[in-house]
């Protein structure tokens, strides 16, 4: 449960697919996830994601360097296996929002819906996107442990499309051509 200003007491859950993320039913924020406007359902994800840092210490049991929460995940709350897709929102760092169902909340989530019986091993469900409909697939296969923690090891599947390149150029005497340290 965490109190959210102007939003009151929700419950969260909190899962780790490469990056930690609450999730949360838009709907328990006042939202529906398929038509509210953005910049709405950014501002309660906003809202929930600094609440959660501020009311809970996330542990990573392998590393403390992604002992952190990423961003907070809005869904349609239709957890329970479907074939139809699942509609969810990702906000994350500082208020980007992922073009896709976000391969690492989609992971999360997965491993969020086995762990609470929802999902069988195998069971491929799909996740859309409320910002672009872009869909993903993806399913648990098979059960792990990381550290003392039930874990589950998660393949996602999607499109994905170049949207850049670049090119860098070292000259011999640029004195920083090996990088520098900041502290």
């Amino acid at each position: 449960m965490v109190d959210v200003p102007g939003r009151g007491k929700v419950m969260v859950d909190i899962a780790y697919g490469g990056a930690f993320y609450a999730f949360v039913t838009a709907e328990k924020l006042g939202l529906d996830i398929c038509s509210a406007k953005t910049r709405d359902l950014v501002d309660a994800a906003s809202a929930v994601t600094e609440a959660v840092k501020a009311q809970f210490k996330i542990n990573h049991p392998d590393s403390e360097d992604l002992a952190f929460l990423y961003g907070t995940i809005l869904t349609d709350g239709k957890d329970a296996y479907t074939k139809e897709p699942t509609t969810n929102i990702c906000v994350f760092a500082d208020e980007q929002v992922d073009r896709s169902p976000t391969g690492s909340g989609v992971t999360a989530r997965i491993a969020l819906q086995y762990h609470k019986g929802l999902l069988e091993l195998n069971q491929t469900r799909a996740f859309k996107s409320s910002a672009t409909g872009s869909v993903f697939t993806g399913k648990a296969v098979r059960e792990a442990k990381c550290g003392d923690f039930k874990a589950v090891i998660v393949e996602v599947s999607g499109q994905a499309h170049y949207t850049g390149t670049a090119s860098f150029i070292v000259e011999d005497d640029d004195p920083l051509r090996d990088g520098f340290l900041l502290k």
